[in-house]
């Protein structure tokens, strides 16, 4: 749990003397990591803590958890460690684009780390209700401990928004177990690949689903699902797979409520002359990075559906490990969409 001596001593300031409304702005300007300690000074700090409203949080399982907790204008870390040099340190780091604190606590074994890190997710949802944004498992450092972790989940009985799992080799039945019995309900990205090179079979009801080691991934597994937003990497998928995908989308014949569609390209110098073949679509200037770190190679593709509906497709230089893939989307923001055709009648 977070103790005191993160924080150096100071000069008393009388809080509670102050009236209920300046008291509530000087908790508004807290960080969460602040407001938690103050919550912990006494009886009466943790009555008016109750004022607080709601954070969110992100949880990382892996040998030595990470939990951070944020807000529209703080966001916080707390790193369990193995090195006791580190322990009480703090630090401003960035990640995912944002500057964050980070506070260092040194646990002697990473089962004790595990049991802080829950009892502190445990008081912090006491205090404001948190919400739990989304779960990291990074299974190559959780010693086959998916079982405890489900069961957590059930205890606390709350539903995360997103899920991710990294890992290499790891047992096809671990990572279906956690696809059964986790309850997310917004999106997975399942960066791993199993020992068993089996299909997983993905609950149709999120909305999102990223697989980047996806060696098993056939077209039947592909239009089976109905889920809106799909990226497969590391398929064996053909050009002539994903020209009867896209056919099948325009005819409305499948994946009627399709968002995003990515996939890798096994021979991207074949994409329009295999993957557009006899499907009617008007060029247009390379439509910028749909997502991070994505670089178009070449210039886009517009294509109306049967019910007038229209999609954009593009191949596109992702990051490691997605490679060379196409990308194909009906939900871009219209100014991008406008910006874009203004580009084609310029020139």
């Amino acid at each position: 749990m977070i103790r005191n001596y993160f924080y150096p001593p100071q000069a008393r300031f009388p809080l509670l003397k102050l009236d209920d409304v300046a008291i509530r702005e000087v908790l508004n300007s807290l960080d969460p990591i602040d407001y938690i300690n103050f919550s912990k000074a006494s009886k009466a700090c943790r009555i008016l803590s109750t004022v607080k409203t709601s954070c969110k949080v992100i949880l990382i399982f892996m040998d030595f958890p990470v939990f951070c907790i944020y807000n529209s204008t703080n966001s916080d870390c707390f790193i369990w460690t193995g090195d006791k040099e580190k322990d009480g340190t703090r630090k401003i780091g960035t990640w995912e684009n944002k500057s964050r604190e980070v506070f260092y606590k040194y646990s002697e074994n990473s089962l004790n780390a595990m049991q802080e890190f829950k009892e502190l997710y445990v008081y912090v949802r006491s205090l404001m209700g948190v919400e739990i944004d989304y779960v990291v498992l990074k299974m190559d450092k959780l010693g086959g401990r998916c079982s405890e972790i489900v069961a957590w989940f059930r205890s606390i009985r709350q539903e995360v928004s997103d899920l991710t799992i990294y890992g290499t080799n790891q047992p096809q039945e671990e990572m279906q177990y956690l696809l059964d019995n986790l309850k997310f309900k917004n999106s997975s990205i399942i960066c791993l690949d199993t020992i068993g090179d089996l299909p997983l079979e993905i609950p149709n009801k999120i909305e999102g689903v990223r697989i980047t080691y996806g060696s098993w991934i056939t077209f039947d597994y592909v239009m089976r699902l109905e889920i809106s937003r799909m990226a497969f990497n590391s398929t064996y998928l053909t050009n002539q797979d994903i020209n009867m995908f896209y056919k099948s989308w325009m005819k409305m014949q499948s994946h009627q409520n399709l968002e995003f569609f990515e996939i890798n390209l096994m021979n991207p110098e074949d994409f329009v002359a295999v993957c557009l073949r006899d499907i009617s679509y008007e060029i247009i200037p390379p439509i910028p990075e749909p997502l991070p770190n994505y670089t178009p190679m070449e210039g886009s593709f517009e294509v109306t559906r049967i019910d007038g509906l229209k999609a954009y497709f593009g191949v596109y230089d992702g990051p490691d490990p997605q490679g060379i893939v196409a990308c194909m989307f009906t939900w871009l923001d219209k100014d991008v969409v406008e910006i874009t055709l203004n580009l084609k009648e310029l020139n």
